[in-house]
């Protein structure tokens, strides 16, 4: 029977009486299905690992990785059939139509993805959009199309854009834009300093202040309005590739300050402003030009807190506190977390200041967290302003952007999480996005747009005004750009050609070419038919999404997994006729599976190989349960007599979670593998061979090292490669291990790789003894059987590739990129997929 869940994000949870008998308990829809994003930092984390003790830069071995492999590209054979070489091609989602919001099932939208940072340049009527790893992108036409700018560039992953011009000749603004996205996920990949174009984005150079920035984010960048070759910039950690911490190798985060048009860049020095201190955002004081304002992450660096609200007063070299000195601020304490400024001029002689922390605001029981504190005579004195406490909820470190509408500072909007609801069809507040007429004193929830038939999504980044269009902003969140005209009465969704969805898994179908199943970011799990315009199939946080390859109207996927809370999968037997809310529910403890396992985030799932209705799903335990489609309540088996097959690599205590399933087919058609592989996400291989009774740990070599993606060779079974998301300080690094007799002994298999990720591994569908590599820096291909490894990325933009599936009908091959959609290689009859030579 069909489970169907009414999710409205910030209202409860209702099951009809006729749910299915395997549901178990869920828990509040805020976190159901969309999942909570501590938990996604934990499972990046691992996925990131470093284990030799984040002494590696890894910022700086992804540019290094970015330029090995464009000597490699350039060294390929010039001849004359490299006309026919095979180009990557973009498959979408541009958009996923049907998009979730709070209200999916009355407004869903088109959606796209994470976008963190907005600029906007009126003299081209230009805006621009950084994508979380998904570079910029220009539109000239209010929204209605999009294109990429910078798809070569060393880094994707956008924390912030700013524009200058000197005059008002079109297509000649200077766009700076800072690499690494600043909002604190595990996914917010780190990156490689500042780029610069002088061109309105047409060409780029850069990147500048690599010696400062490399491996951080730019989480704040602003030019001077007096001076045009003055900038000042805010670094945060840059967390993507290394578990979350700062890496002590990496340059010092800070305020920093360039005098040369962001050519080079020098750190910002104060007794009161301590080396190493994490920048959050900063704005140009709005009326006195050589005072700046910077919000830093109040953490503690050994000393107690440090952090919070800075000030300049000479033009960003030397800053003091603020906290706990400027009458009405609290004392400066850890609790305060990320912060965010805003601010306009009075028109009179004042700057009118906004600053939101991440405080829990504990006297409202329905509000997570969020404070916001308002100055009208330019910082000298502050109140909070009680209607806003909760404005960001639980997720402040990760989305609290806060803008005044410029020339009026009565004016103010705020952007959070995913709180949503509705009493007698009013919103309520604190939600997701509200809008202030006074200052602050009162604030209204505007999410919903009831006359464009459109809501806003969740998790707000960025919110930028059209200068001089009174009322006008633009909005950047997970599920991508919106546009208001009358300060978000209404919304205009402007996620029309955007290609930037954060891919979790993907899949293929085996009887059809044109038809590919992906989990994604916040954006729920998606379906592609031969357009680029996906539909959104169901709700949450996508993660692995699988076709059975013999009945392809069989899908099943995961939303999201927490021990104790909700481990388990949606299925479905109806395809992609079958929509958000309809999809049957097999859940932990009913189901067979352990609800106090151990579980990744994104816990993996496999379709045996030759009992195509067997499905296998992973803890620190590996279950499977056969005729999981066909059978009236699916259910779960412990296979290996319940032996904990990522359990603690001394000397940590800790044990781990399976991270990656693969099965040989049986050579009786129709009944289970007995060849079984498991790998774990600290580093623990497994193999049985006795259709999972036993099993026996088969490769030592890389141990600690976060195994993504095991592949047998379709052609030969005894030739198995596995892949580690890792940096392995190695060379060649042991991110693919192969093995030439069935699993039972290993060697590094991964010469002309870089030292980054390698996240998914896929064979050649038409080829022979040729293997494809995911990497963070884009697709590698061996045509000799993982001896050697050789970049092949025409028409893929430098961006980590998270899946790779065969479409063995259509001799194509699929690539699911964190942060740039997916995008499909495909061969002509008369090509060899393999380097895109003719026969």
């Amino acid at each position: 029977m069909r489970s169907r869940f009414s999710l409205v994000l910030g209202m409860t949870l209702v099951l009809p009486a006729a749910a299915s008998a395997q549901t178990a308990a869920v828990p509040d829809p805020d976190q159901q299905f969309e999942g909570s994003h501590d938990l996604r930092e934990a499972y990046f984390q691992k996925r990131r690992i470093d284990p030799w003790h984040f002494n590696l830069q890894t910022a700086a071995a992804r540019l290094n990785a970015l330029q090995q492999r464009e000597q490699a590209e350039q060294m390929r054979p010039k001849t004359a059939t490299l006309a026919n070489a095979l180009v990557w091609q973009a498959v979408g989602p541009a958009p996923i139509t049907g998009g979730q919001t709070p209200v999916s099932f009355d407004y869903p939208s088109p959606v796209s993805g994470r976008v963190s940072a907005i600029a906007i340049d009126p003299v081209d009527a230009a805006v621009f959009v950084g994508g979380a790893q998904g570079g910029v992108w220009r539109s000239t036409d209010v929204g209605a199309s999009w294109q990429p700018l910078t798809d070569d560039l060393g880094s994707l992953a956008i924390g912030s854009i700013a524009i200058s011009r000197i005059d008002n000749t079109p297509g000649q603004a200077t766009i700076y834009i800072g690499t690494g996205e600043g909002n604190y996920s595990c996914d917010s990949y780190s990156g490689v300093g500042v780029f610069k174009s002088t061109d309105s984005g047409a060409t780029w150079s850069g990147p500048f202040g690599n010696a400062q920035f490399n491996n951080r984010s730019v989480n704040g960048l602003a030019v001077d309005r007096a001076d045009p070759t003055h900038l000042v910039a805010v670094s945060g950690s840059g967390i993507s590739g290394v578990a979350c911490v700062a890496n002590p190798l990496r340059p010092d985060r800070g305020i920093f300050y360039s005098n040369d048009s962001g050519e080079t860049w020098t750190l910002a020095t104060a007794t009161s402003l301590p080396a190493n201190l994490a920048g959050s955002q900063l704005i140009q004081d709005p009326h006195t030009a050589t005072t700046w304002w910077a919000t830093m992450l109040t953490q503690d660096l050994g000393t107690g807190a440090q952090g919070g609200l800075y000030k300049s007063v000479d033009n960003g070299v030397s800053w003091t506190q603020q906290m706990g000195s400027a009458t009405g601020l609290p004392a400066l304490s850890t609790a305060l977390g990320r912060l965010w400024i805003a601010g306009a001029d009075d028109g009179a002689s004042n700057s009118v200041l906004y600053v939101g922390t991440s405080e829990p605001a504990s006297n409202k029981p329905n509000a997570d967290g969020g404070k916001i504190y308002k100055s009208t005579n330019s910082g000298t004195g502050w109140t909070e302003l009680k209607a806003a406490r909760g404005y960001c909820q639980g997720q402040c470190f990760y989305d609290l952007p806060i803008q005044v509408e410029p020339g009026n500072p009565l004016i103010v909007y705020t952007g959070g999480a995913g709180a949503f609801s509705l009493k007698a069809g009013v919103e309520q507040t604190p939600s997701l996005f509200m809008r202030s007429n006074d200052g602050g004193t009162t604030f209204t929830s505007h999410v919903l747009s009831p006359s464009t038939s459109t809501a806003l999504h969740s998790d707000m980044h960025a919110i930028a005004s059209w200068p001089g269009h009174a009322n006008e902003i633009w909005v950047g969140n997970d599920g991508g750009v919106w546009q208001s005209t009358d300060g978000g009465n209404t919304w205009n969704n402007k996620n029309t050609s955007l290609q930037v969805t954060q891919f979790s898994g993907c899949d293929t179908d085996g009887t059809t070419a044109d038809r590919f199943y992906g989990g994604t970011q916040d954006n729920g799990t998606n379906g592609y038919g031969g357009d680029v315009a996906w539909p959104h199939l169901d709700f949450g946080d996508g993660g692995f999404a699988l076709i059975d390859q013999v009945v392809p109207n069989n899908l099943v996927h995961t939303y999201y997994n927490q021990s104790n809370n909700l481990i388990g999968v949606g299925y479905t037997t109806g395809g992609f006729a079958t929509t958000q809310g309809n999809y049957s529910s097999s859940f932990a403890p009913t189901n067979g599976i352990g609800a106090g396992d151990r579980v990744l985030f994104y816990a993996p799932l496999h379709l045996d190989r030759g009992a195509h209705d067997s499905l296998y799903f992973g803890t620190q335990f590996l279950y499977r349960s056969d005729l999981f489609f066909t059978a009236p309540t699916p259910a779960f088996v412990k296979l290996g007599a319940g032996a904990d097959l990522a359990a603690a690599v001394p000397p940590s205590s800790t044990g781990g979670e399976l991270s990656a399933i693969e099965t040989v087919a049986n050579t009786v058609p129709g009944l289970p593998a007995q060849t079984i592989f498991t790998g774990s996400d600290n580093g623990r291989v497994f193999r049985s061979t006795d259709s999972g009774l036993t099993f026996q740990e088969v490769d030592l070599g890389a141990l600690g090292f976060y195994v993504s993606d095991i592949l047998v060779d379709p052609n030969d079974p005894n030739v198995v490669y596995q892949s580690r998301s890792a940096f392995t300080g190695a060379d060649p690094p042991t991110t693919i291990r192969k093995s030439i007799d069935g699993g039972t002994t290993w060697s590094t298999s991964s010469t002309g790789l870089p030292d980054v990720p390698v996240n998914a591994l896929a064979p050649d569908p038409t080829v022979a003894g040729t293997v494809w590599a995911g990497t963070d820096v884009g697709a590698f291909v061996s045509v000799d059987a993982g001896a050697t490894w050789t970049p092949y990325n025409p028409g893929l933009p430098n961006v980590a590739i998270f899946d790779l599936k065969v479409s063995a009908p259509g001799a194509s091959l699929l690539a699911c990129t964190h942060g740039r959609g997916a995008f499909l290689l495909a061969a002509p009859s008369d090509v060899i997929f393999a380097d895109g030579f003719e026969n």
